[in-house]
């Protein structure tokens, strides 16, 4: 019989990851050296302060100026999801500052009372100040005539917000040139011009993921290309209510007539053909890949375009080709290192407890509980079915309950508690969950187990508040030594860990006060999943492995049938099943991976302790952080 790895083994394995993912990571993003990458952090308005990423390629200089290109993330995600933009632009000899927006990330939360839409109008979320950092000279390795702006989503809407502010102001200097009392009275001089043009300091954008009907074409003098993928959620948002933006599309005609002289116009839009002339301010191009609004970052196809479009705009001549890419390997290195990090947290728990203040924590997995019977497999697999059914109902009432529940989080307003609005969906969705399995497993357990042999010890529920008490502590101390871990590597590589946007990374000290309200709701959930996992799925004659597949299936049951049907409808129809709150949906869909990871958890976490509290109280950490982290804040602390 093979001898069981012990922790000091898995504690090895997930270092080892974790290495592996940091350096691959690293050397990815840097290009293989060839770019440097720095933190910034800006002083802006109402004493805010706006951080940002810089991709600097290494050859820039005083004397080899490079163009730079200002990116924004969307809505759920921080300056690291920009990464495909980022690493393949400055491979390429542009600079690229992926920008944490305002109330995201590393930078301050949003500080007007109106609340998160208001900023992005007035600034594009820290945007604008950015753009006048760089158009400062300050950095004298920028070519300020070539500035661009781009984003997903709300980064999209934040470009659009970037070029109306200029365009504006360039508006309103050449309105002022026409006047008679100006210099040249009614005709425009030179030096009028020159200043004007001066104000109208981005030279091209790219927003992707922010239907073009959303800009106001009349105060856009700069060269932009759209991109928007033909599965957009966004669809309705487009004129036609399908989101279509070639042949005759009102939306796509509009964005490229917008620059066109009245003798060029058109009537159909042609995909990837480029309008207008780029020295002049007019150039105008649409991609449509057919890709899901969140799929745009992180999609092949849609990376191709991007560096299409600033190859072409900037005039560069490159010997990457746009199908040269290795942003996606980069991420893959995140996913190693996001297995380590889960790895990590079992085999620390087994050696803390050599400390005398956790020992008496340990224990050993208890009996499981007796073999399925034809009537116990009845009970099994219907409450399995049950709870992924409610599962399901629950993800459609927790939208009108977030809406009853925290109306000013739903407006985006700042609130000094729950200010996390994508956060607060999960969070009612899991309490209402978490209810529900705890009554079905008191049901069951009190009405037929019990009286077939199961014993609170096989359950592994009760306990002393004393142990609960160092089962928290036990808990807040793992967790602290992976938040040392990750910040570690973030002060070292320049990296952290994630899959696809939700992620484990470093944060600013506010963010633990943001974190605290929603810990009970979601130890709610996770204790009820702890005791359905341990204390009620764990058979006798079902081997381990296909027993917490199982689990881990039933975790994640509800949640994928919602993404099924919601996406399943949009590929068949071009709209969303559920449009109004297709982000909600959206955002449970993205707890997929995670829910079916907590049933192991769980599971790993009870072997060693006997308790299901330790994993309850693990996961409930894990989660809230992976929420926190990774989504709007709009809490009264910055």
């Amino acid at each position: 019989m093979k001898e069981k790895k012990g922790p000091k083994f898995w504690l090895g394995v997930s270092l080892i990851l974790i290495l592996i993912s940091c350096i691959g990571a690293s050397i990815l993003q840097s290009n293989f050296g060839s770019v440097r990458i720095r933190d910034i952090y800006l002083g802006t308005d109402q004493q805010q302060q706006l951080h940002a990423l810089m991709f600097i390629p290494k050859n820039a200089s005083a004397e080899h100026k490079v163009p730079v290109v200002i990116t924004s993330h969307g809505w759920l995600n921080s300056a690291e999801v920009q990464d495909a933009a980022s690493i393949e632009l400055s491979r390429r000899g542009i600079m690229v500052i992926a920008m944490d927006a305002y109330s995201h990330g590393m930078s301050s939360n949003v500080r007007l009372k109106e609340g998160l839409f208001p900023q992005i109008d007035i600034d594009g979320m820290g945007m604008v100040p950015l753009v006048e950092y760089v158009s400062s000279g300050i950095l004298d390795y920028v070519d300020t005539s070539r500035i661009g702006v781009m984003g997903h989503s709300m980064g999209g809407m934040n470009s659009y917000t970037t070029i109306r502010h200029y365009g504006r102001m360039y508006k309103a200097a050449v309105e002022d040139a026409k006047k008679p009392s100006s210099d040249g009275g009614s005709t425009i001089t030179t030096a009028e011009q020159a200043h004007a043009n001066s104000l109208n300091k981005v030279y091209a954008a790219f927003p992707t993921g922010a239907p073009p009907s959303i800009n106001n074409w009349d105060e856009t003098f700069c060269n932009v290309g759209i991109l928007l993928g033909s599965l957009e959620e966004l669809g309705s948002m487009v004129k036609g209510g399908k989101p279509f933006l070639f042949g005759e599309s009102p939306d796509g005609v509009e964005a490229i007539n917008s620059s066109l002289p009245d003798d060029q116009k058109i009537s159909s839009v042609e995909l990837g053909k480029y309008y207008g002339n780029k020295d002049n301010g007019t150039l105008r191009v649409i991609y449509q890949p057919k890709i899901t609004h969140p799929w745009i970052h992180f999609s092949y196809r849609a990376t191709a375009d991007l560096i299409e479009y600033w190859n072409t705009v900037f005039g560069l001549n490159n010997v990457l080709g746009k199908g040269n890419q290795i942003w996606n390997i980069k991420e893959f290195f995140n996913l190693i290192g996001l297995v380590g990090i889960f790895l990590l947290l079992v085999p620390l728990a087994q050696i803390l407890f050599i400390f005398p203040v956790f020992s008496d924590l340990k224990g050993s997995e208890p009996a499981k509980l007796p073999a399925l019977t034809a009537s116990s497999k009845k009970l099994f697999w219907g409450g399995w079915v049950l709870c992924g059914a409610v599962s399901f109902v629950t993800t459609l009432l927790a939208i009108p309950v977030l809406k009853l529940l925290f109306p000013a989080s739903v407006a985006l307003t700042p609130s000094l508690f729950f200010g996390a609005e994508m956060t607060n969906v999960i969070m009612v969705w899991a309490f209402m969950n978490g209810v529900f399995c705890l009554f079905w497993f008191w049901l069951t357990y009190k009405k037929v187990t019990s009286k077939n042999g199961v014993t609170a010890e096989m359950i592994g529920w009760k306990i002393s508040g004393k142990h609960i008490l160092k089962t928290l502590g036990l808990t807040i101390s793992i967790i602290t030594i992976v938040y040392a871990v990750i910040t570690f590597c973030r002060w070292l590589f320049m990296t952290d860990f994630r899959i696809w946007t939700p992620a484990l990374k470093t944060f600013k000290p506010d963010k633990l006060v943001t974190m605290i309200p929603y810990l009970p709701f979601y130890f709610v959930f996770f204790l009820a999943n702890g005791l359905l996992v341990n204390g009620a799925n764990r058979i006798e004659g079902m081997s381990e492995r296909k027993n917490l597949f199982i689990c881990g299936l039933g975790n994640i049951l509800g949640p994928t049938l919602l993404w099924a049907i919601q996406y399943g409808t949009l590929i068949v129809t071009n709209n969303v099943w559920l449009e109004t709150d297709w982000i909600c949906i959206l955002v449970i869909a993205f707890c997929i991976p995670q829910l079916f990871v907590a049933a192991y958890i769980s599971r790993y976490c009870f072997k060693i302790t006997g308790k299901v509290w330790l994993g309850a109280m693990v996961n409930t950490f894990i989660w809230v952080m992976l929420g926190i982290m990774n989504t709007c804040i709009t809490g009264a602390f910055f």
